[in-house]
């Protein structure tokens, strides 16, 4: 096995889009296409930022990952990028468009200072974890609540029971209902994936702008129909 000389690396811990669209099929069941389109579209995007940071990128789906569940394969990922002589790993998911090449170049180097950082997520997950090899113990990080909204709690009670430093960025939102897709799509009206999902949840964003969004919203979604669909 041929080791790294670099210090951190990105991993971009992602299924492919086609096993995402038949998980969370976010535009309806009866149009997974369009679902495999938008984590197409996320994952490129993902990428497109992570190439930016500076620092070595590992993107690994489900065919790369080892493990009969997702605690299992995390941990394995870590414990693989580890063994190949990073020092720190930085890890990223597909499903947070807000992410941007500033939020990784500050946990970049934020682990020039502390020991772990991690960006939380509205729902109580994390969108970006980052973890210095010297605190990183497999049994602890493979107990962590995982895909639960008590991930952010159980990382900041474990790193405060081991004293090991942490930074913390700012909050993001996750997308994987469709009353959070519509949300990033109504607060960030300029991206290009708020662009695709207005497009192709045309129905459904006209309830959530009436119920959830208020006179903004509506204002802008008629400002979107008089202009046509967007381009892509």
């Amino acid at each position: 096995m041929k080791l790294t000389t670099n210090k951190t690396v990105l991993l971009v811990f992602s299924l492919s889009a086609r096993i995402e669209a038949e998980r969370k099929p976010l535009f309806g069941a009866h149009k997974r296409n369009v679902s495999k389109e938008f984590y197409d579209l996320l994952i490129k995007e993902t990428l497109a930022i992570a190439n930016k940071s500076g620092v070595d990128v590992v993107w690994m789906d489900e065919t790369q990952q080892q493990g009969t569940n997702f605690a299992e394969r995390y941990t394995n990922a870590f414990k693989k990028l580890y063994s190949q002589g990073y020092t720190n790993v930085l890890s990223i998911g597909n499903d947070t468009p807000g992410l941007t090449i500033k939020h990784i170049k500050e946990a970049i180097k934020s682990l020039d200072d502390y020991k772990m950082v991690y960006g939380p997520s509205k729902d109580g997950g994390v969108y970006l974890l980052g973890l210095n090899k010297a605190v990183f113990n497999e049994v602890s990080f493979k107990e962590l609540p995982w895909l639960t909204a008590k991930l952010t709690k159980g990382i900041r009670t474990l790193a405060s029971a081991n004293i090991v430093s942490y930074s913390v960025l700012e909050t993001l939102l996750d997308i994987d209902t469709k009353e959070t897709v519509l949300e990033f799509a109504y607060a960030n009206k300029e991206s290009v994936v708020s662009n695709f999902i207005l497009s192709h949840l045309y129905k459904v964003a006209r309830v959530f702008s009436a119920t959830n969004i208020g006179f903004v919203a509506n204002t802008y979604h008629s400002s979107f129909l008089r202009r046509g669909p967007p381009r892509l």
